[in-house]
Parts: structure tokens; sequence; C-alpha cells
């Protein structure tokens, strides 16, 4: 009994070293865990990490990865977004050149290129929002009073001269916010003009006579282009008719000659027939359909009406006596009494 009891007090000091050792190992593994952690840092992409001793900028790590850095509060670290930031100034009124007071507003775009130059003179975001406000305005207004409003607002293109003005701002204030606080500025624009009342009616009398200009120019543009056309249109015009005479003449020619060569034919083969068919044409012509006329009809081309010739015959054969008829064009009054008998008609010999 004595001996067993003696064993097992003699198995215990081994398992408690081992819990000792297993708990001092934990704890080591703990410890070692934490200080790695303290001293790991890990620098994302597009961003900046400025470590600092007791408070003071050492280094600065632009590089994405892992570093190495003493625990805290040996070291500690600041981190600052790399990427490109826009700026919106407040509205700011300017003079320009000819005395017109104009309110802009600006906008910049910038971003941090010396981190540890920046954690040193600036500090923080808001902190370089009021340097840059103050640089970009200070630049704005000495630039504005060398160029005219016309420079801003115009409707000719060549007279506005907005991104040789943006251009000028930022060469003023590029240099000084990169050497002074670190900041890279890459872009200055106008993103709004407006302008106090007092000047809305200069504005508008100036750009009104601008378009007045323009529509002058424009409409004599327009006329010379039109003199231009109408002289173009005369000449084809003009041409067009010469040649349209000339055709016209040929086939008038050609047509008058047919019918003269026709009117001999016709007057060869019955000269008595043709005379009575010019007369026909004649007496056509002159009267019109609700005409009166009171003549003789023994008289001019009249006596068709009652003693028209005899109709042509063949050669050889004898012609037939004609009837005598009455043709009347109009409403004819016969007032020869002697004529008022169906006898045969006598001449004017005869009478």
């Amino acid at each position: 009994m004595n001996d067993k009891q003696h064993s097992d007090a003699s198995s215990k000091p081994p398992s408690r070293m081992l819990a000792v050792l297993f708990n001092l190992g934990f704890a080591l593994i703990l410890v070692t865990i934490l200080i790695g952690y303290a001293c790991y840092l890990q620098v994302r992409e597009g961003t900046a990490v400025v470590v600092t001793r007791f408070g003071e900028p050492v280094r600065s790590i632009t590089e994405p990865g892992p570093y190495f850095k003493l625990p805290w509060p040996i070291e500690d670290t600041r981190k600052f977004d790399m990427r490109k930031r826009v700026f919106n100034t407040p509205y700011t009124a300017t003079l320009t050149r000819d005395r017109r007071n104009v309110v802009l507003l600006t906008y910049v775009v910038w971003r941090i290129a010396d981190p540890q130059l920046f954690l040193q003179s600036v500090g923080d975001e808001t902190a370089a929002s009021a340097k840059l406000d103050g640089m970009v305005t200070a630049a704005k207004n000495t630039l504005m009073g060398r160029y005219d409003l016309s420079a801003l607002v115009s409707t000719a293109p060549e007279q506005i001269q907005t991104p040789e003005i943006e251009s000028a701002i930022v060469g003023e204030v590029q240099g000084i916010a990169a050497e002074k606080f670190g900041i890279d500025i890459e872009q200055v624009g106008f993103k709004r003009i407006a302008y106090e009342q007092a000047n809305v009616a200069a504005v508008l009398a100036q750009m009104r006579a601008e378009r007045v200009a323009e529509a002058k120019q424009l409409r004599a543009v327009g006329d010379k282009e039109s003199r231009r056309i109408r002289d173009d249109a005369a000449v084809k015009s003009e041409e067009t008719l010469r040649e349209g005479r000339l055709i016209a003449g040929q086939i008038r020619g050609e047509a008058e000659r047919a019918a003269a060569e026709i009117y001999a034919k016709a007057h060869r083969t019955d000269p008595e027939f043709y005379r009575y068919w010019r007369s026909l044409e004649a007496l056509k012509k002159t009267l019109s359909q609700d005409a009166t006329v009171v003549l003789r009809t023994n008289q001019g081309f009249f006596d068709l009406l009652t003693d028209p010739p005899e109709t042509p015959r063949p050669t050889g054969r004898k012609r037939p006596a004609a009837k005598k008829t009455t043709r009347k064009t109009g409403r004819v009054s016969d007032l020869d009494d002697s004529n008022s008998s169906r006898g045969p008609r006598r001449g004017a010999g005869d009478e």
C-alpha cells in the first residue's frame, strides 16, 4: 500500500512540469505574435505611409508591400491617400482689365507628391484645402487683371482665352505648392462664371453687339453668294434661250418652207378652190364667234357666202354646176335690194 502511494507521488512532478512548459510556450508564442503584429506594416496600392518616431517623421513609404517598424509607442504611422482629388474653391469676385466684376467658381485637381513634407507643413486634407484656396484665389486675382471680360465670355470663339488663363494659374501655384507643401497641382479650371447684377446689362449688350456683327458678316457673305448664283443662272438662261431661239427659228423656217410648198402645190392644182379656201381662212380670222357685221355680200371676200366656187373635178370629166348656198358666219344682213331675188348674181361691173 505504501509502495503504491509512493509511485503515484513520484509521477506527479513530470506532469506538472509539462503543463508549465506548455503554458510558457503558449505565452511566448502569443507575445511573439503580438510583437510581430505591432512591428508589421502593410502599405496598400494608392496610399503612402509616414513613419514617425516619438512624433517626429523619420521616413515615408510610397511603394506597396509589407514593411517592418518598431512597435508603438516607439514608432507610429500616418497613412495618406495618394490618388487625385478635386477641390472646389468658393465663389470669389474678381476684377478684369476692363473693370468688370466677375464671380468665378474654380476647381483644383491635386494629389500628395511628398507625404513627409505634406505631414510636416500641412498635416491633413482640411488644412491643405485652405492652403489651396488661398494660393489659387491670389493667382486668379492677379492674372484676371491682365485680361478683359471678353476673354471669358464671348460669342467669337477666337476671343475666348479661358484655357490660357487656367494654364497661367497652374504655372503660378504649381511650384509653390510642391516646394512648400508637398502638393502636386495638376489642373485648375473655371467651373462656373457668374456676374453681379450691375454687370449683366453690359454683358448682354456686348453679346448682342457681337451677334449683330456676326449676322452682318454672314448676311454679306450670303448676298455675295446669291449675286454669284444669279449671275450664273442669268448666263445659263441666256445661253439656253439663245439656243432655243436658234432651234425655233430653224423649225419655223422648215415649217414655213413646207407650208409654202403645200400652198404652191394647192394653187397649182386648183387656183379657184385655193382662192376660195384662203378667203374662208381670212374670214374666220376676221370675225369672232359673236361678231355682227353689216356688209354687202358681193364685196370683198364675202361673196363666198353667196357664190362659192365649183367643186374641183378630175381632169377629163365635166364639172357639175354648184348649187348656190348662203353661208353665214355670225349674223350677216343683205342690204342690197337688187340681190334680194334668187336670180343670177351681178358683179360690181354690171351695176
